[in-house]
């Protein structure tokens, strides 16, 4: 209907033109009253769209509408002799467009019936009334026959090229449709896959990230779109040119990196990080594709299993050298006690004995850790009230020589009872050994924080330490746990070893928070239940661990 009134109106817009240029004496009346009686059909056929059911019988009416139309419009632009009888040529395109191949050689018919009938009848009334010569007949039934056979061929023709189109079309749809499911599914596939997924040209500018890329990263690709791929992970300025020179040896390159997140958590993560070349279909070069995943708690778990593997080897050496060394050192001690007593020791002689009895409580003290760390003793769990646990702690560490006057020590507690399920006492020795060690990093005072939590919805507690000393460097912090690794001159450097391995025991996690001029602190994750409950284990107070710092 749009295009009816694109095409009556430049028809009445052209005709008016030549009827003014080369026939100015006659009325444009009849082309004016048609114009009228075109834009009155449309009017009535936006009617009729909203009311009639069917469709097909809709558009079949339009079209002999229009092929009515065109026969008034030939007529009064001179009938035979008109040169607008080209315009039956539209109503049969738009049904072999609009309709099936029957019903466009329909149409084509009822046009040329029209053109006959507009042409034979004021034809026929001349030579009835002697205006014309009986040989004129012959002039009117060459244009209809030569009219007929253009219709029909011209039918023919735009049936066949609209099956053309209509089938290709169909075939466009489809091969549309399977690239937007195509596209599609790649989409859905990169951007649901964890792992992060960078491509870059050939000067290693980065020209898109995925989804999973933008959260490992906490950048979005925005962000990066255009930078180069060395300044985003770190990298050194010619790291691109040793990735060629990997790639042309290997088919991949794999290399690890710290990286630290660009979202407001700022956290240091540890990625993998593979590279590829990228080619397109002919093979030809387009740049680099680098995927990515988030190694942070893999990494964390072998730097575990190697602190286990090496404390285990640490401990059965500890274990072998306590009881070859206990037994010599009772012995010493035993006999430098029994020399006191009986000879009339000089001055320099009483502090040589004291020496070496002060060194030989140390040794013993030295041994017991190491049979502390090599053989705990039996895991004995109970019902405690941590918060009860704490407070005693916290009160005899107040009472302590590592305590001094420009100390401070606060509590906070999620409930007045927290009940769990542990071995007190090993749970009374990983207190003191941390809240000692956070005591003698502040040597000049300052705020010890002590804190129990609950986490995961009550099926966890969380015990946390935390002091204002110096803080500890990178490389500290990854030694922490290990033995014969404290910072401390008095102790054996195993007291953070052994309260590794007593978390452990406990199916616990700690977890370390140290920076350089910012203080330590030390998380502990435990269960709320332990899943074990062995025989109760030694009795060793607080006071009796008290000495194994690291």
């Amino acid at each position: 209907m749009t295009l009816r009134v694109v095409v009556v109106t430049t028809l009445l817009i052209s005709a008016f033109g030549i009827e003014l240029v080369l026939r100015p004496a006659e009325s444009l009346r009849p082309l004016f009253t048609l114009t009228a009686a075109a834009y009155t059909m449309v009017l009535l056929y936006a009617v009729l769209a909203r009311v009639l059911p069917g469709l097909r019988l809709f558009i079949r009416a339009q079209l002999i509408g229009d092929a009515c139309l065109v026969s008034a419009f030939v007529a009064i632009t001179g009938g035979i002799d008109s040169p607008m009888s080209f315009l039956y040529l539209l109503p049969i395109t738009a049904a072999s467009l609009a309709t099936d191949r029957r019903w466009a050689m329909t149409m084509a018919g009822v046009c040329w019936l029209m053109y006959g009938a507009m042409v034979a009848f004021p034809q026929q009334l001349m030579l009835l009334s002697g205006i014309l010569p009986a040989s004129d007949p012959s002039r009117m039934i060459n244009f209809l026959v030569a009219h007929l056979v253009a219709m029909v061929a011209f039918a023919w023709l735009s049936v066949h090229l609209a099956e053309r189109i209509r089938s290709q079309g169909k075939e466009l749809d489809q091969r549309a449709e399977a690239v937007a499911r195509l596209k599609a599914l790649n989409e859905n596939i990169i951007g649901s896959i964890n792992s992060g997924l960078i491509t870059t040209n050939l000067s290693g500018k980065i020209n898109f990230m995925n989804r999973g890329g933008a959260e490992i990263l906490g950048q979005e690709f925005e962000a990066v779109d255009g930078q180069q791929v060395e300044q985003l992970f770190g990298l050194e300025a010619d790291y691109l040119g040793e990735v060629r020179r990997q790639l042309l040896a290997n088919r991949r390159f794999r290399f690890e990196k710290f990286f630290t997140t660009g979202d407001a958590r700022h956290e240091q993560i540890f990625l993998g990080i593979a590279a590829s070349n990228l080619h397109d279909r002919t093979g030809a070069p387009l740049g680099f594709i680098f995927i990515f995943q988030d190694l942070t708690e893999i990494h964390a778990l072998e730097q575990e299993m190697r602190l286990r593997e090496r404390m285990a080897a640490l401990g059965e050496m500890a274990a072998g050298m306590a009881h070859e060394l206990r037994n010599p050192l009772a012995s010493i001690s035993g006999a430098v006690q029994y020399l006191k007593g009986i000879v009339p020791p000089d001055q320099e002689t009483l502090d040589l004995m004291d020496i070496v009895m002060r060194e030989s409580h140390r040794l013993d003290q030295a041994i017991r850790d190491f049979l502390t760390f090599a053989r705990p003793g039996a895991f004995a769990p109970e019902h405690v009230d941590l918060v009860r646990v704490i407070e005693d702690g916290v009160k005899l560490l107040s009472k302590s020589r590592e305590s001094g006057r420009s100390h401070r020590i606060e509590t906070d507690y999620d409930d007045e009872r927290m009940e769990c399920v542990v071995d007190a006492n090993r749970l009374k020795q990983v207190f003191w050994n941390l809240a000692s060690n956070g005591l003698k990093a502040m040597p000049d005072g300052g705020e010890l924080r002590i804190g129990l939590h609950w986490r995961d919805e009550r099926s966890r507690i969380e015990l946390s330490i935390a002091d204002q000393g110096e803080g500890m460097n990178e490389e500290q912090r990854a030694s922490y746990f290990q033995p014969f690794s404290g910072s401390f001159q008095e102790g054996t450097g195993l007291g953070a070893a052994i309260v590794y391995r007593l978390v452990e025991e406990h199916d616990g996690k700690i977890h370390l928070e140290s920076a350089p001029g910012r203080g330590t602190r030390v998380r502990i994750s435990l269960p709320s239940r332990c899943p074990a409950v062995g025989p109760a284990g030694s009795e060793e107070t607080l006071q009796a661990v008290g000495g194994s710092g690291s």
